[in-house]
């Protein structure tokens, strides 16, 4: 765990406990979780005095003894060494007092120079610096993109036609949103650090028929030796870097498809002229049903991969569609026949998959 000092400080990595006590000598807040494994508080009753035996060995640095403050105005801080304190009462009774205790200590990042809020450094070239790649986000135990500088804070996607796609600038940005308006070939870049990300996905098709296409065979881990083509509206792949080459972690790639219109986002299909090479293309179907409808999904390897969605738009006459079950996986009875009535299905092998 890092161990930020408080910006008005000069010394690097302090480290606070607080604890607050109950008249009897135990531990109210925060909870015991909250405190160091080593952490405690002994009361002593039964004399002249009371007090309370805090100890809190190899928390801070062997060569420091932190500060000790107490809220009791009747019970004082008598002793204190590196690893424990004595708090002692005026009288014989304990009191409920809140404890706050700040030293240094070795781990987190040293700051050469005094931690007065975040500085850009343009170099990481003076040996005599630790430095360290960090994730910074507000409102947030667990940020997941780096904070931005240029006034927004957020997120915002490299977004570029596949005409000009640079193999450099992938590597500076983690999700690369890709329009097509010409056929390219990309090689992936070095990596160079193991843990980087890179996603590539095809977000519009401004011209139909053309792809982008990925030379991975030099440098992607387990020997794949064909490359990787993304042409469909969602094709995905996403990759880690690791030992000097790339990793797949994730792809979702459609068969590529001629999209006779691509301003049309969805296929609008009537029940009554129904073909099932109108429903393959890798967009929503908006299906009306004006008569009914069975569909029987073929199975070919042809088709490992598809996806199918389909949602009623429209139902007059009373009519239905239903799936015959024989290669659907699990055999499950589908059928419908209301408007929003909605399915999804991934092509494989085997059959198709309800998703």
């Amino acid at each position: 765990m890092s161990s930020f000092k408080p910006l008005n400080s000069n010394e690097n990595n302090l480290h606070i406990i607080r604890a607050s006590t109950d008249n009897t000598g135990t531990i109210v807040k925060p909870t015991i979780n909250q405190l160091p494994p080593s952490f405690t508080i002994t009361p002593t009753t039964g004399g002249t005095y009371a007090y309370l035996t805090v100890s809190y060995p190899l928390v801070y640095n062997s060569s420091d003894v932190p500060s000790v403050f107490i809220s009791a105005t009747n019970m004082n801080v008598t002793s204190k060494t590196t690893n424990s304190c004595v708090i002692t009462s005026t009288t014989a009774s304990l009191y409920s007092t809140d404890i706050v205790i700040i030293g240094t200590r070795s781990s987190g990042p040293i700051f050469a120079v005094s931690n007065r809020g975040w500085k850009y450094s343009s170099s990481l070239t003076n040996n005599n610096l630790l430095y360290s790649d960090m994730l910074v986000g507000i409102n947030t135990d667990n940020p997941t993109f780096n904070l931005s500088t240029t006034g927004n804070i957020g997120f915002t996607p490299y977004e570029t036609p596949s005409s000009q796609l640079v193999t450099s600038q992938l590597l500076n940005n983690y999700l690369n949103i890709i329009s097509l308006d010409a056929n390219s070939t990309v090689s992936l870049p070095q990596a160079s650090q193991d843990g980087q990300l890179l996603n590539l996905t095809i977000g519009n098709i401004l011209i139909s028929n053309y792809t982008v296409t990925l030379n991975t065979s030099s440098n992607i881990l387990n020997n794949v030796s064909s490359n990787i083509q993304l042409s469909s509206v969602g094709d995905t792949v996403s990759l880690c870097s690791y030992n000097n080459a790339w990793l797949i972690i994730n792809q979702s790639i459609k068969p590529p498809v001629t999209l006779v219109n691509p301003a049309i986002q969805y296929n609008q299909v009537n029940a009554s002229t129904y073909s099932f090479n109108s429903i393959i293309n890798g967009k929503l179907t908006v299906l009306n049903l004006n008569a009914n409808l069975t569909i029987n999904l073929p199975v070919t390897t042809d088709l490992d991969g598809y996806v199918i969605e389909i949602v009623v738009g429209n139902v007059s006459n009373m009519s239905s569609v239903s799936f015959l079950n024989g290669n659907i996986i699990n055999n499950p009875t589908i059928g419908l026949s209301n408007i929003s009535d909605k399915i999804k299905l991934l092509g494989t092998v085997s059959g198709w998959l309800v998703i």
